[in-house]
């Protein structure tokens, strides 16, 4: 399959990786370095797509949320003290704003279809986002779901027909898997705070439900999503060291990743028969 990307394409799925580890190696001593996940994205769409808002298309909706919503994180991780109400309502409006972001997709269906379905396209990212925001405070935990989250929206939205997925959601998997080598080589817990865990989570949660909508990722595959930041909060020894502890937390989030995976590819088998 890869023998008929382009040459900017590939890079665009190899650079986020460099980027990421360079951008989170800087930031380490800083609150700042999981910037790092949007830096990755963003080198993905540069060598690729290139940066255009006009006219605002889904593509370039999702691109903007991309770019954004670090800036919310930000904004929140420097409050001193904020509520815990924070969590659940970021998960609600990010629910919300997936409706904005699939708006012109849903208004080309009947009207009781496309008020259920953009229902369930907000509950799963209201549901995505809030579960992953729960491993904030752990660097590992955080992006051990984000290099199951990004491969397995990217690996879904191959399978279901959409390249511009497969590049996203491995740019995201990529900056997260950077991060995960950047806290086993300073021996230090990065946190992410909302910075981090909102973009993967937010990111990834509109690639599959694109894949779903734009493309032929059956809807089921996008519950089983949810099992990946669940996996990435399974116990693991908090004594061990680093390295060990990154290895296990990913091995479970990877191994979550492929029950979306399975489903997406079992679906691309079944529409070639």
């Amino acid at each position: 399959m890869l023998a008929f990307v382009d040459p900017a394409t590939l890079l665009g799925l190899a650079a986020p990786l460099v980027v990421a580890f360079i951008l989170a190696i800087a930031l380490a001593r800083t609150r700042f370095a999981w910037l790092a996940i949007a830096a990755g994205y963003a080198t993905a769409i540069a060598f690729t797509a290139g940066f255009a808002f006009f006219p605002l298309t889904v593509a370039r909706k999702t691109v903007l949320v991309g770019l954004l919503v670090p800036l919310v994180g930000i904004a929140i991780d420097l409050m001193r003290r904020p509520s815990r109400a924070i969590a659940p309502a970021l998960a609600v409006s990010a629910g919300a704003l997936s409706v904005w972001v699939f708006l012109t997709i849903l208004q080309q269906r009947e009207a009781v279809n496309a008020v259920a379905v953009g229902a369930g396209i907000a509950l799963f990212v209201a549901a995505l986002v809030g579960t992953t925001l729960s491993l904030r405070d752990d660097g590992l935990r955080v992006g051990a779901a984000g290099l199951g989250l990004g491969l397995a929206t990217g690996i879904c939205g191959v399978l279901s027909a959409s390249i511009g997925y497969l590049i996203a959601g491995v740019a995201v998997a990529a900056a997260a898997g950077a991060l995960l080598l950047v806290q086993v080589l300073l021996s230090r817990n990065l946190v992410p705070g909302f910075i981090g865990a909102l973009s993967i989570a937010t990111l990834t949660a509109l690639f599959a439900a694109g894949s779903l909508l734009l493309a032929e990722l059956p809807w089921y595959a996008l519950p089983l999503l949810l099992l990946v930041p669940a996996a990435a909060a399974l116990p693991a020894p908090e004594r061990a060291p680093r390295i060990v502890r990154a290895a296990i937390l990913a091995a479970y989030a990877l191994v979550a990743a492929a029950l979306p995976i399975l489903a997406a590819w079992y679906a691309a088998r079944g529409s070639l028969i």
